[in-house]
């Protein structure tokens, strides 16, 4: 009885539990000292009923408050989901609200839909380019470097391109190309490695227009991939939620059944007991989702802490200081655990996608479903599975027998 005992507590005093319990211990641990602050009768029952006990008793009693913090912590931890589900907008919004949210983010998703066609061109173009003046400009300077003499003066909109590099601002294709062009020709023509004023700022300008046509194309790749980023981890193809929260939410489950035709609603449970196959990739996944919800305790917390004082300072008719300056904090923290919890949910709903591209194969061996030989057999697989548990059709499936 007792070793079964300690067993259940080993459980519950798991690593996730304890980091999760967390948020709890700070949110009523700053209550008692914001109660100890401003209440007089909680300073005296504090003074009467635990410190001017023996240790004995101060011992007994710190236990059954942590006890009960424990249980109510476990408690709490229940409705983990549903404290995340309010925040990814499922929840108490109502159909106009939820609708009018959702058109915020269906405009950003069109305008980032546009900036990334019109990225992906610069960007493919700039490519081209670069390789193509590159090799005509190492051309023109081997060339040139035959010649006996040099004549060249310096280009003013060389040095005004080179300003804009050093201030990171961008640089077009068609102020490149007017560059390009005449200093090639000037290349041909003229010797860049000899020892003359001239030479040296040929040779000068020459390495400035590579430095600057390296700078346009890397830019152009850092803009094509930071639009390519939040359109994968921030939005389920035309599927829109009220809040980001709940559009990174659903990222995982469009990229399973976008790539794979996988239900992951209905396959994740299955798919958990292959990962946990796996005890390195489990824990990454376990550590990836005890983060998102350690923050959203710390939002939800916060939120209450706030919320609690704020009505409850004024009504005590003192420690105004106290309350403009959690009245003032509280949100503005609540919105900085809120903007960590955005990146670790992308950070986890990139795991839940790593999760499908390795696993999903044992998932199939586990079912005894015979491996696909081809993508799109899998894809007929899944939805022939999903068919037979989720609506109970009689589709024939095939098993492996050994």
């Amino acid at each position: 009885m007792f070793g079964t005992l300690l067993d259940k507590l080993q459980s519950l005093f798991s690593k996730n539990f304890v980091i999760g319990s967390i948020p709890l211990f700070a949110f009523l641990f700053l209550h008692g000292l914001m109660a100890y602050r401003v209440s007089y009768y909680f300073q005296g029952w504090v003074r009467t009923y635990f410190l001017s006990q023996d240790i004995f008793r101060q011992a007994v009693l710190s236990f059954a408050l942590l006890l009960a913090t424990v249980i109510v912590s476990y408690v709490l931890s229940t409705l983990s989901v549903f404290m995340r589900e309010i925040l990814e907008g499922k929840h108490g919004l109502g159909k106009f609200l939820s609708d009018a949210l959702s058109q915020r983010y269906r405009d950003r998703l069109i305008e980032v839909e546009s900036e990334l066609r019109a990225a992906k061109t610069k960007r493919r173009r700039l490519k081209g380019k670069q390789d193509l003046w590159t090799r005509e400009l190492g051309e023109a300077y081997q060339l040139g470097a035959r010649v006996a003499t040099c004549v060249y003066q310096a280009r003013p909109a060389l040095v005004a391109l080179s300003d804009r590099l050093k201030s990171n601002q961008e640089i077009a294709l068609v102020e490149l190309e007017t560059e390009v062009q005449p200093l090639t020709a000037t290349l041909r023509a003229n010797n860049p490695e000899l020892e003359t004023e001239a030479s040296r700022n040929l040779d000068r300008d020459h390495g400035t227009l590579l430095q600057l046509i390296r700078y346009a194309s890397d830019a152009a790749q850092e803009q094509y991939t930071q639009l390519l980023t939040e359109f994968q981890f921030d939005y389920a193809g035309e599927d829109v939620a009220p809040t980001k929260l709940g559009n990174i939410s659903r990222v995982a489950p469009h990229y399973a059944a976008s790539r794979y035709s996988m239900n992951l609603d209905i396959f994740w449970t299955r798919l958990q007991k292959v990962i946990a196959a796996d005890a390195n990739f489990y824990a990454v996944l376990q550590d990836a989702k005890m983060q998102v919800d350690f923050l959203v305790a710390l939002i939800w917390y916060t939120l209450s802490f706030t919320l609690i004082w704020v009505i409850a300072l004024p009504c005590m008719g003192e420690a105004m200081d106290l309350f403009l300056g959690i009245a003032i904090v509280g949100p503005l923290l609540a919105y900085v655990w809120y903007r960590v919890a955005l990146q670790n949910y992308r950070a986890f709903a990139n795991v839940l996608c790593a999760s499908v591209d390795l696993f999903r194969m044992d998932l199939l061996k586990v079912l005894r479903v015979p491996p696909p030989s081809n993508a799109e057999q899998e894809r007929l697989i899944w939805e022939t599975i999903e068919q037979r548990l989720v609506f109970g059709e009689h589709s024939n499936i095939t098993l492996q027998t050994s």
